[in-house]
């Protein structure tokens, strides 16, 4: 079995903090996307969302039976520690680093039918411009991409390079699952991952 990693000052306060904000937030599900990520496990999808959205997201989907692609950087280390104590799967590395082993290993997982979560923008933006490991990811794995938002009624934002979301305690949050983009419809197509891409790029932009 996976050892959980350890929790230090920063991943103990979010973790707390997170658990604490999080047990008094609301959430309503909504859009054309026809899936439920609460039941519809196994079934070998990719749910994208913001870096900013980690937060709520992250406490929403815990122990739904999706596994994260988190950066083998300290703060993945962190975010691993944070993500194991809310029943999370992890995969780590990057696109730009160790790129070629997390597509392998993100691939493997969809063809057996495991749900995973990417970050288009993530570890380090920039911010909301999708990168093209998504599309990579789900071309070879031939795995429908499905869109997700975090829209907090109240939130806070940080001033970081990802404009951070924390919502305010008590808040409802609009988890919006848009329509699921299908590798299928880029077939006979010169460039299907820039296609691919732009096409998630506009589905992710509120």
């Amino acid at each position: 079995m996976e050892k959980i990693p350890p929790l230090d000052a920063i991943s103990g306060t979010i973790f707390i903090a997170g658990t604490l904000l999080g047990k008094t937030w609301r959430y309503r599900l909504t859009g054309a996307g026809k899936i439920d990520p609460f039941r519809d496990r196994d079934k070998g999808v990719i749910y994208c969302f913001w870096h900013s959205h980690i937060l709520p997201m992250s406490y929403l989907f815990r122990g739904i039976g999706v596994k994260a692609v988190v950066s083998a950087s300290k703060d993945g280390d962190r975010a691993t520690a944070v993500a194991r104590r809310w029943k999370h799967g992890t995969i780590r590395g990057s696109t730009s680093l160790h790129g070629i082993s997390v597509l392998r290993q993100c691939v493997r997982e969809l063809r057996t039918m495991q749900n995973i979560v990417l970050i288009p923008d993530g570890p380090r933006g920039p911010r909301e411009i999708v990168k093209p490991g998504v599309a990579q990811i789900a071309l070879l794995a031939g795995a429908r991409v499905f869109p997700v938002s975090a829209i907090p009624a109240k939130t806070w934002r940080l001033r970081s390079w990802d404009r951070f979301m924390v919502p305010c305690p008590f808040t409802t949050i609009e988890l919006r699952i848009g329509e699921a983009i299908s590798p299928s419809a880029f077939d006979g197509m010169s460039d299907p991952v820039s296609h691919f891409t732009a096409q998630l790029q506009q589905a992710l932009t509120l």
